[in-house]
This record gives C-alpha cells, sequence and structure tokens, in this order.
C-alpha cells in the first residue's frame, strides 16, 4: 500500500481527501492544528513555516500531496507570504531530501482569476481557458499557486514528479445551489470528483503535469479536454444538476 502524506489536512480538501483516500493507501496526516481526523486517525500537528519542524517528517513517503497554507485570498500579506510562499518552498525541498517520488500540489483556479473574471462577465466568449493559458492571478493567494507550479517545474528537473492541479470551488457541503454564485457554478468541483482528480494523479507517471480539478459544468469556463486526455480525470458531476443552481 502507498504511503501517502497529506500536509494542510484538517482543512476543507483535506478532510475531503482523507475520506475519500483512506481505504486505498495509508495516509499519513499534517496540519498545524493537532486535532482527530474524519477515520479517526491522528494528524500530526506541524506548522510548515517552521523549517526546523519538518526534519524527517516526510521519510518513506511515495508521494506528498501540498495543501497546507492560508486559502484566503484577502488574506494580509504577511501570512501568505509566510504559509504559502515560505513554507512551501520547505515542504518541497524537504520532501526532496526524503526521496519522496511524487509531489501533488493544490494549485488552484485563482491561478486564472484574471481570465475567470473576464469570461462570466461576457468577454472572451468561446474562448474556455486552457492549461497553456497564461496565469493572471490577481490576488497574492493567486501568485503563491503560479510560485508552486513554478518551483514544481524546477523539482521535476531533479527527479521528483510533479502534478500541479488547478481546483475549483469545492466546499464542505457539496452543494453549489447554496452560493447561488455565477462563480461557483462555474468552477465547482464536487467531492468525488476531487478524490478522483487526487486518485489519478497519485497513480499517473509523469515527471511534470498541470491539470484542472473541475467538475463537468454546463457554465464551464476551462477547457477539460487535455485533463481527460493527460490525468484520465472525467468528472462526474455537474454544478447545474444540484437543486437550486
Amino acid at each position: 500500500m502507498k504511503q501517502i502524506g497529506i500536509t494542510g489536512a484538517a482543512g476543507n480538501v483535506g478532510c475531503t481527501l482523507q475520506r475519500g483516500l483512506g481505504n486505498l493507501y495509508a495516509l499519513r496526516l499534517f496540519d498545524i492544528k493537532g486535532r482527530r481526523s474524519p477515520a479517526g486517525g491522528e494528524v500530526v500537528r506541524v506548522d510548515a513555516g517552521e523549517r526546523s519542524q519538518l526534519a524527517g517528517l516526510f521519510d518513506g513517503l511515495d508521494v506528498l500531496i501540498h495543501l497546507a497554507g492560508n486559502p484566503s485570498p484577502s488574506a494580509l500579506k504577511e501570512s501568505t507570504s509566510r504559509n504559502n510562499f515560505v513554507a512551501t518552498s520547505y515542504v518541497f525541498e524537504e520532501a526532496r531530501q526524503a526521496g519522496v517520488k511524487k509531489i501533488i500540489f493544490a494549485s488552484s483556479n485563482f491561478y486564472h482569476e484574471g481570465d475567470i473574471g473576464k469570461l462570466l462577465h461576457g468577454q472572451d466568449k468561446g474562448h474556455l481557458i486552457t492549461l497553456d493559458t497564461p496565469p493572471t492571478p490577481q490576488c497574492l493567494y493567486g501568485e503563491s499557486k503560479v510560485f508552486g507550479e513554478t518551483v514544481g517545474r524546477h523539482l521535476s528537473h531533479l527527479g521528483v514528479q510533479f502534478v500541479a492541479l488547478r481546483i475549483g470551488w469545492t466546499v464542505p457541503e457539496d452543494d453549489p445551489a447554496l452560493y447561488r454564485s455565477p462563480y461557483m457554478r462555474a468552477v465547482f468541483c464536487s467531492n468525488r470528483d476531487l478524490v478522483q482528480a487526487f486518485s489519478r494523479a497519485i497513480e499517473i507517471e509523469t515527471d511534470f503535469m498541470t491539470a484542472f480539478a473541475v467538475s463537468n459544468n454546463s457554465s464551464a469556463v476551462f477547457d477539460l479536454e487535455e485533463t481527460r486526455k493527460k490525468l484520465g480525470f472525467i468528472p462526474q458531476d455537474n454544478a447545474e444538476n444540484y437543486v437550486g443552481a
């Protein structure tokens, strides 16, 4: 059974992955908040922004899923700089030194924030965002995802497989209708689609790959064709199929 580490395991995405991957892999869970996991296991308390706390933490892992960071686009600069830029650098380097074969990085739809805004406001109609569309972050959080992907490409040249999943909007309720938002309908990612995307990322053999982790939404802003072909990710859900969406 593959040994899978998850940083930021106590967060929204982390809890979804614990439930979805726990029966398939041996999970080692890390978070700045030490708490019990939904599956009853232990989440090891670690501050990824403190390099000394990471020493030896990832030894023996086959794959590291890096979710940790401040998820708020409006977070203070000091928090995002420390927890998204600096901590990501520390985690990636510690994983490389530990001999981790693959890193899966939780990138974000905020990588394309500017272009998503244009599409939702009726500009560039008919031109869906592809994986090679240049980044248009409009906040430090989005910039941190561009940074993480760039560092990941460097790691791929050092022998570490790297997959960046540009995740849509996933929520604990797993119901986009509760939010009544055009943005949500465009980038919604259901829990089961999220788990499928990460499962495929764990199993794929690649040097470097980017992919969208988004449901098959009717109000799509992302072109999922390349993701389907490269990652083998076939999303099952659609935001429009939820009552009241």
